[in-house]
Protein backbone atom coordinates (compact mmCIF):
# COMPACT_ATOMS: atom_id res chain seq x y z
CA UNK A 1 0.00 0.00 0.00
CA UNK A 2 1.21 3.48 -0.91
CA UNK A 3 1.74 5.84 2.04
CA UNK A 4 1.13 9.50 1.21
CA UNK A 5 1.52 12.64 3.27
CA UNK A 6 -0.40 15.75 2.19
CA UNK A 7 1.23 18.93 3.49
CA UNK A 8 0.53 22.64 3.60
CA UNK A 9 2.27 25.32 5.63
CA UNK A 10 -0.01 25.16 8.66
CA UNK A 11 -1.22 21.58 8.31
CA UNK A 12 -4.90 22.44 8.56
CA UNK A 13 -7.31 23.75 5.90
CA UNK A 14 -5.65 23.08 2.55
CA UNK A 15 -3.99 19.80 3.45
CA UNK A 16 -7.15 18.47 5.12
CA UNK A 17 -9.24 19.32 2.06
CA UNK A 18 -6.74 17.78 -0.33
CA UNK A 19 -6.45 14.66 1.83
CA UNK A 20 -10.22 14.17 1.65
CA UNK A 21 -10.25 14.67 -2.13
CA UNK A 22 -7.40 12.18 -2.64
CA UNK A 23 -9.06 9.56 -0.44
CA UNK A 24 -12.37 9.91 -2.31
CA UNK A 25 -10.81 9.81 -5.77
CA UNK A 26 -8.46 6.90 -4.99
CA UNK A 27 -11.33 4.92 -3.44
CA UNK A 28 -13.36 5.35 -6.61
CA UNK A 29 -10.46 4.20 -8.76
CA UNK A 30 -9.49 1.29 -6.52
CA UNK A 31 -6.06 2.67 -5.61
CA UNK A 32 -4.65 1.23 -2.41
CA UNK A 33 -3.34 4.26 -0.57
CA UNK A 34 -3.04 5.47 3.01
CA UNK A 35 -3.26 9.27 3.20
CA UNK A 36 -2.38 11.53 6.12
CA UNK A 37 -2.06 15.29 6.30
CA UNK A 38 0.23 17.64 8.16
CA UNK A 39 2.37 20.77 8.10
CA UNK A 40 5.79 21.29 6.55
CA UNK A 41 7.55 20.35 9.80
CA UNK A 42 5.94 16.91 9.58
CA UNK A 43 8.15 16.12 6.59
CA UNK A 44 11.02 15.49 9.00
CA UNK A 45 11.16 11.77 9.65
CA UNK A 46 8.46 10.90 7.08
CA UNK A 47 9.27 7.41 5.81
CA UNK A 48 6.36 6.96 3.42
CA UNK A 49 6.30 6.90 -0.35
CA UNK A 50 5.04 10.23 -1.67
CA UNK A 51 4.51 13.84 -0.63
CA UNK A 52 1.46 15.59 -2.07
CA UNK A 53 1.28 19.37 -1.85
CA UNK A 54 0.16 22.52 -3.57
CA UNK A 55 2.18 23.87 -6.49
CA UNK A 56 3.45 26.89 -4.57
CA UNK A 57 5.04 24.62 -1.96
CA UNK A 58 6.24 21.89 -4.29
CA UNK A 59 9.25 23.91 -5.46
CA UNK A 60 10.45 24.18 -1.85
CA UNK A 61 10.52 20.44 -1.20
CA UNK A 62 11.24 18.87 -4.59
CA UNK A 63 14.69 17.37 -4.55
CA UNK A 64 14.50 16.71 -0.82
CA UNK A 65 12.18 13.72 -1.23
CA UNK A 66 12.20 11.08 -3.98
CA UNK A 67 8.55 11.55 -4.94
CA UNK A 68 6.55 14.79 -4.78
CA UNK A 69 3.15 15.25 -6.47
CA UNK A 70 2.30 18.88 -7.15
CA UNK A 71 -1.41 19.90 -7.30
CA UNK A 72 -2.28 23.27 -8.83
CA UNK A 73 -6.01 23.28 -8.02
CA UNK A 74 -6.93 21.29 -4.91
CA UNK A 75 -10.61 21.36 -5.87
CA UNK A 76 -10.02 19.94 -9.36
CA UNK A 77 -10.81 16.24 -9.13
CA UNK A 78 -9.64 15.57 -12.69
CA UNK A 79 -6.17 17.01 -12.00
CA UNK A 80 -5.90 15.20 -8.67
CA UNK A 81 -7.03 11.90 -10.17
CA UNK A 82 -4.68 12.17 -13.14
CA UNK A 83 -1.58 13.03 -11.11
CA UNK A 84 -2.22 10.47 -8.37
CA UNK A 85 -2.95 7.84 -11.00
CA UNK A 86 0.30 8.60 -12.82
CA UNK A 87 2.26 8.22 -9.61
CA UNK A 88 0.53 5.03 -8.45
CA UNK A 89 0.85 3.37 -11.86
CA UNK A 90 4.55 4.18 -11.89
CA UNK A 91 4.90 3.16 -8.25
CA UNK A 92 3.57 -0.35 -8.87
CA UNK A 93 7.01 -1.34 -10.10
CA UNK A 94 8.92 0.52 -7.40
CA UNK A 95 10.21 -1.02 -4.20
CA UNK A 96 8.55 0.50 -1.15
CA UNK A 97 10.44 2.42 1.51
CA UNK A 98 10.19 -0.70 3.68
CA UNK A 99 11.66 -2.78 0.84
CA UNK A 100 14.52 -0.33 0.48
CA UNK A 101 15.19 -0.38 4.21
CA UNK A 102 15.31 -4.17 4.15
CA UNK A 103 17.84 -4.13 1.32
CA UNK A 104 20.04 -1.55 3.02
CA UNK A 105 19.84 -3.52 6.27
CA UNK A 106 21.11 -6.61 4.44
CA UNK A 107 24.00 -4.61 3.04
CA UNK A 108 24.90 -3.08 6.41
CA UNK A 109 24.70 -6.49 8.06
CA UNK A 110 27.17 -7.88 5.53
CA UNK A 111 29.46 -4.90 6.05
CA UNK A 112 29.37 -5.34 9.81
CA UNK A 113 30.23 -9.03 9.51
CA UNK A 114 33.04 -8.47 7.00
CA UNK A 115 34.63 -5.64 8.97
CA UNK A 116 34.50 -7.67 12.19
CA UNK A 117 36.11 -10.66 10.46
CA UNK A 118 38.81 -8.40 9.05
CA UNK A 119 39.56 -6.82 12.44
CA UNK A 120 39.77 -10.24 14.08
CA UNK A 121 42.29 -11.41 11.47
CA UNK A 122 44.67 -8.41 11.43
CA UNK A 123 48.36 -9.31 11.49
CA UNK A 124 49.68 -6.56 13.74
CA UNK A 125 53.29 -7.59 13.17
CA UNK A 126 52.92 -6.77 9.48
CA UNK A 127 51.61 -3.28 10.28
CA UNK A 128 54.61 -2.69 12.53
CA UNK A 129 56.92 -3.95 9.77
CA UNK A 130 55.31 -1.56 7.28
CA UNK A 131 55.70 1.33 9.72
CA UNK A 132 59.39 0.59 10.26
CA UNK A 133 60.05 0.24 6.52
CA UNK A 134 58.60 3.72 6.00
CA UNK A 135 60.47 5.22 8.95
CA UNK A 136 63.78 3.67 7.86
CA UNK A 137 63.29 5.12 4.38
CA UNK A 138 62.50 8.56 5.81
CA UNK A 139 65.60 8.47 7.99
CA UNK A 140 67.69 8.03 4.82
CA UNK A 141 65.88 10.76 2.89
CA UNK A 142 63.38 8.46 1.19
CA UNK A 143 59.74 9.25 0.62
CA UNK A 144 56.40 7.44 0.72
CA UNK A 145 54.07 7.03 -2.27
CA UNK A 146 50.71 5.26 -2.64
CA UNK A 147 49.32 3.70 -5.81
CA UNK A 148 46.43 1.49 -6.89
CA UNK A 149 44.34 0.38 -9.84
CA UNK A 150 40.60 1.05 -10.20
CA UNK A 151 38.77 1.96 -6.99
CA UNK A 152 41.93 1.46 -4.90
CA UNK A 153 43.44 4.18 -7.06
CA UNK A 154 40.98 6.59 -5.45
CA UNK A 155 41.86 5.18 -2.04
CA UNK A 156 45.51 5.98 -2.74
CA UNK A 157 44.67 9.68 -3.07
CA UNK A 158 42.91 9.71 0.28
CA UNK A 159 45.75 7.79 1.93
CA UNK A 160 48.42 10.14 0.57
CA UNK A 161 46.48 13.11 1.92
CA UNK A 162 45.92 11.48 5.32
CA UNK A 163 49.56 10.45 5.77
CA UNK A 164 50.78 13.88 4.66
CA UNK A 165 48.54 15.72 7.10
CA UNK A 166 49.59 13.57 10.05
CA UNK A 167 53.38 13.71 9.82
CA UNK A 168 54.43 11.52 6.88
CA UNK A 169 54.80 13.45 3.59
CA UNK A 170 53.29 11.16 0.97
CA UNK A 171 52.68 11.34 -2.76
CA UNK A 172 49.96 9.75 -4.85
CA UNK A 173 51.38 7.77 -7.76
CA UNK A 174 49.04 7.08 -10.68
CA UNK A 175 48.62 3.35 -11.08
CA UNK A 176 48.88 3.21 -14.88
CA UNK A 177 50.77 6.41 -15.72
CA UNK A 178 53.68 5.06 -13.70
CA UNK A 179 54.98 3.04 -16.66
CA UNK A 180 54.50 6.04 -18.95
CA UNK A 181 56.95 8.32 -17.18
CA UNK A 182 55.44 8.94 -13.75
CA UNK A 183 57.91 6.49 -12.24
CA UNK A 184 60.23 9.48 -12.42
CA UNK A 185 58.69 10.77 -9.19
CA UNK A 186 60.36 7.97 -7.21
CA UNK A 187 64.01 7.59 -6.35
CA UNK A 188 65.93 4.58 -5.03
CA UNK A 189 65.12 4.03 -1.36
CA UNK A 190 61.55 5.32 -1.60
CA UNK A 191 58.63 3.20 -0.38
CA UNK A 192 55.43 2.63 -2.37
CA UNK A 193 52.22 1.22 -0.92
CA UNK A 194 50.55 -0.70 -3.77
CA UNK A 195 46.84 -1.48 -3.32
CA UNK A 196 44.79 -4.16 -5.07
CA UNK A 197 42.06 -6.37 -3.66
CA UNK A 198 42.75 -9.24 -6.08
CA UNK A 199 46.48 -8.62 -6.13
CA UNK A 200 46.69 -9.75 -9.75
CA UNK A 201 45.78 -6.93 -12.17
CA UNK A 202 48.15 -6.77 -15.13
CA UNK A 203 48.40 -2.98 -14.88
CA UNK A 204 49.63 -3.12 -11.29
CA UNK A 205 52.06 -5.92 -12.11
CA UNK A 206 53.65 -3.64 -14.69
CA UNK A 207 53.74 -0.73 -12.25
CA UNK A 208 55.25 -2.68 -9.36
CA UNK A 209 57.81 -4.32 -11.63
CA UNK A 210 58.80 -0.89 -12.93
CA UNK A 211 59.07 0.53 -9.41
CA UNK A 212 61.21 -2.33 -8.12
CA UNK A 213 63.47 -1.79 -11.10
CA UNK A 214 63.94 1.76 -9.84
CA UNK A 215 65.11 0.62 -6.42
CA UNK A 216 61.82 1.12 -4.58
CA UNK A 217 60.58 -0.90 -1.61
CA UNK A 218 56.99 -2.18 -1.90
CA UNK A 219 54.33 -2.46 0.79
CA UNK A 220 51.61 -4.65 -0.72
CA UNK A 221 48.05 -4.09 0.47
CA UNK A 222 45.77 -6.81 -0.87
CA UNK A 223 42.82 -9.00 0.01
CA UNK A 224 44.41 -12.07 -1.55
CA UNK A 225 47.34 -13.56 0.41
CA UNK A 226 48.12 -15.94 -2.47
CA UNK A 227 48.30 -13.22 -5.11
CA UNK A 228 51.21 -11.98 -7.18
CA UNK A 229 51.18 -8.66 -5.31
CA UNK A 230 51.28 -10.35 -1.91
CA UNK A 231 54.40 -12.26 -2.92
CA UNK A 232 56.13 -9.22 -4.43
CA UNK A 233 55.87 -7.03 -1.35
CA UNK A 234 58.81 -6.34 0.92
CA UNK A 235 56.01 -6.14 3.50
CA UNK A 236 52.50 -7.42 2.85
CA UNK A 237 49.33 -6.20 4.55
CA UNK A 238 46.28 -8.42 4.13
CA UNK A 239 42.87 -6.73 4.12
CA UNK A 240 40.39 -9.11 2.57
CA UNK A 241 36.66 -9.82 2.55
CA UNK A 242 34.53 -12.67 1.27
CA UNK A 243 31.47 -10.55 0.50
CA UNK A 244 31.33 -7.06 -0.97
CA UNK A 245 27.76 -6.37 0.14
CA UNK A 246 25.48 -6.82 -2.89
CA UNK A 247 23.98 -9.82 -4.70
CA UNK A 248 26.58 -9.72 -7.50
CA UNK A 249 29.43 -9.65 -4.99
CA UNK A 250 31.54 -7.79 -7.56
CA UNK A 251 31.48 -3.96 -7.13
CA UNK A 252 34.06 -3.11 -4.45
CA UNK A 253 32.43 -1.91 -1.25
CA UNK A 254 33.50 -3.94 1.78
CA UNK A 255 36.99 -4.46 0.31
CA UNK A 256 37.46 -0.70 0.02
CA UNK A 257 36.37 -0.20 3.64
CA UNK A 258 38.90 -2.68 5.01
CA UNK A 259 41.68 -1.29 2.82
CA UNK A 260 40.97 2.15 4.23
CA UNK A 261 40.91 0.79 7.78
CA UNK A 262 44.29 -0.85 7.27
CA UNK A 263 45.80 2.37 5.92
CA UNK A 264 44.26 4.36 8.76
CA UNK A 265 45.73 1.91 11.28
CA UNK A 266 49.17 2.40 9.75
CA UNK A 267 48.67 6.17 9.80
CA UNK A 268 47.88 6.08 13.53
CA UNK A 269 51.20 4.40 14.30
CA UNK A 270 53.16 6.83 12.13
CA UNK A 271 51.34 9.83 13.57
CA UNK A 272 51.93 8.84 17.18
CA UNK A 273 55.58 7.96 16.59
CA UNK A 274 56.01 11.34 14.90
CA UNK A 275 54.53 13.02 17.97
CA UNK A 276 51.97 15.12 16.13
CA UNK A 277 50.25 17.70 18.31
CA UNK A 278 47.53 20.28 17.58
CA UNK A 279 50.05 23.14 17.30
CA UNK A 280 51.80 21.40 14.40
CA UNK A 281 48.65 19.93 12.90
CA UNK A 282 46.97 23.31 12.51
CA UNK A 283 49.98 24.55 10.51
CA UNK A 284 49.27 21.81 7.98
CA UNK A 285 45.49 22.05 8.28
CA UNK A 286 44.62 25.69 8.97
CA UNK A 287 41.47 25.67 6.85
CA UNK A 288 37.85 24.83 7.54
CA UNK A 289 36.08 24.18 10.80
CA UNK A 290 38.78 21.68 11.80
CA UNK A 291 41.52 24.30 11.68
CA UNK A 292 39.27 26.84 13.38
CA UNK A 293 38.46 24.42 16.21
CA UNK A 294 42.16 24.04 17.04
CA UNK A 295 42.82 27.78 16.95
CA UNK A 296 39.85 28.32 19.25
CA UNK A 297 41.08 25.64 21.65
CA UNK A 298 38.13 23.32 21.14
Amino acid sequence: MVKALVVCRAGVGSSMLLQTKIEQICAKRGYKIEVNHGKLDDLVGFDGDVIVTMSDLASEIEGKFPHVVSIFDITNEEEIGQKMGEFINAYDGMPSAADDKARVDVFLGIMQEQVKTFIDSIDYDSITAAKRLIQDAEAKGGRLHVTGIGKPGHVSGYAASLFSSTGTPTYELHGTECVHGSAGQVVPGDVVIAISNSGNPSELKATVTCLKGNGVKIISLTGNPDSWLAKEGDVTLIAGVKEEGDPMNKPPRASIIVEVLMLQSLSILLQEDFGLDPKQYVKWHPGGSLGASIREGK
